[in-house]
């Protein structure tokens, strides 16, 4: 018998029915082992998506909640700046409104200018306690608006007493105001106007909905890999979890779908209300300064006529937006033609008659006519800002209680997963 035909020595290597050896030399893990740990690793692996699912889709919720705090904040802070600027160009009208009648202010019209200039202080403070990146320039507008009290208080003084100098403390007290002091509040303005518009469009849906999708589809994937290999079309565990974040993830959907809507919806109406207004308001008090200015220059003023026409125009152009519609425009017209007789008056050298028009109180007076319009578009302004406000704040709990119900509904959805592969592994102990 040759060594060919002999049987093999004891030591030589035979192959085995629970291993077999690859080409690298290592042992291969049987079929019979290789889903057990392919299971467990689906077990994690589930788990972890669906508490992803769940971080993601809260941690979005919570920003969105800050968003709306933060949309609330920033738009008060643009009404309330804008309502110093408001109150600045009011005093500074009934200032110069008041200077021509010299010596014989009415006592109604100097209670109007400390109110105005009062508020202005008070705007100041409150905004710089609410929005601290806002200081330095509330500081600075601060020492302007004090120091054209201090220049208006002269021009005052020394008007009663006819000497034509207040008429030079009066034309820089209100250049500053109106220059340096605008300059700094509308620098004010479009920081804040920015905020909040990026507060209100901070609202995304679909990336809201996004967590909820690539979670549905990785379990979805899991339940085809254990269906085909223990011939069970659904995995209840897998469906459960599927089912939760299914009505997770649809209702932080429609929730936030519905504030981003109502947010477009503020963005065109009260919030723009309340800013284009106050921007409206604004224009027609420096109009009605420099109106006054014209006459105080005698003879000299076509540049501030000039002006006039530039903010009527802004104003005019304001009240044909249609978020403007409650406005009190016929309160404006009437103004308007009260300031054309004004004009044509001081324009055909009767200057005491224009004078004594511009300064009259009577019912139909243009003071009076304008004195109406900006009480009316005041409270426009307020009712606006106040239900934005309310919008803003109503929806807030909402947010709160849906990214709750995701966190606990994420923990059982993942209890659930858990549970389902698990009966699945169970089959191979």
């Amino acid at each position: 018998m040759t060594q060919a035909t002999q049987s093999a020595p004891p030591g030589a290597a035979a192959t085995s029915s629970s291993a077999v050896v690859g080409s690298s030399g290592h042992a291969s893990v049987p079929a019979g082992r290789e889903i057990p740990q392919q299971l467990s690793r689906m077990r994690i692996l589930s788990v972890i998506v669906v508490l992803a699912f769940a971080a993601l889709t809260a941690l979005q919720l919570i920003i969105a909640g800050q968003s709306l705090q933060a949309a609330d904040k920033d738009t008060a802070q643009l009404v309330r700046v804008q309502d110093i600027k408001v109150h600045m160009l009011r005093a500074d009208a009934l200032a110069t409104n008041a200077f021509l009648i010299g010596g014989l202010e009415a006592p109604e019209q100097r209670e109007r200018y400390d109110a105005s200039l009062a508020a202005v202080s008070r705007g100041i403070a409150e905004a710089a306690q609410a929005q601290p990146l806002d200081r330095a320039v509330l500081v600075e507008l601060n020492e302007v608006v004090l120091h054209y009290a201090e220049g208006m208080a002269q021009a005052r003084a020394t008007n009663r007493q006819g000497l034509p100098v207040g008429a030079g403390y009066l034309r820089a007290s209100s250049n500053e105001l109106r220059d340096r002091g605008v300059v700094l509040i509308d620098a004010l303005v479009d920081a804040n106007t920015e905020r909040a518009s990026r507060s209100l469009g901070a609202h995304i849906p679909v990336l809201v909905a996004l967590p909820a999708f690539a979670a549905l589809i990785v379990l979805g994937l899991m339940n085809q890999w254990i269906a085909r290999r223990f011939h069970r079309r659904v995995n209840t565990g897998l469906a459960g979890a599927a089912a939760a974040i299914l009505v997770l993830g649809i209702a932080a959907f429609a929730l936030s779908m519905t504030q981003a809507g109502a947010n477009a919806q503020l963005r065109s109406g009260d919030y723009a209300t309340a800013v284009n207004g106050s921007e409206a308001r604004s224009a027609a008090n420096a109009a009605k300064t420099n109106e006054s200015l014209r006459l105080v220059a005698r003879g000299s003023g076509q540049s501030f006529e000039d002006a006039w026409e530039e903010f009527s125009g802004e104003v005019g152009a304001a009240l044909q937006e249609p978020e403007l519609a409650g406005a009190p425009t016929q309160d404006w017209e009437d103004y308007v033609a009260g300031h054309r007789e004004v004009v044509r008056l001081d324009s055909g050298g009767e200057w005491d008659a224009a004078v004594a028009l511009a300064t009259n109180r009577d019912d139909n007076s243009p003071s009076s006519r304008f004195a109406a319009f900006d009480a009316g578009m005041e409270d426009l302004i307020t009712s606006a800002a106040d239900n934005a406000s309310t919008v803003l704040r109503s929806t807030r709990p909402a947010f709160l209680i849906t990214t709750i119900a995701t966190i606990l509904g994420g923990l059982a959805a993942a209890g659930l997963a858990w549970r389902g592969v698990t009966a699945r592994l169970k089959e191979y102990a």
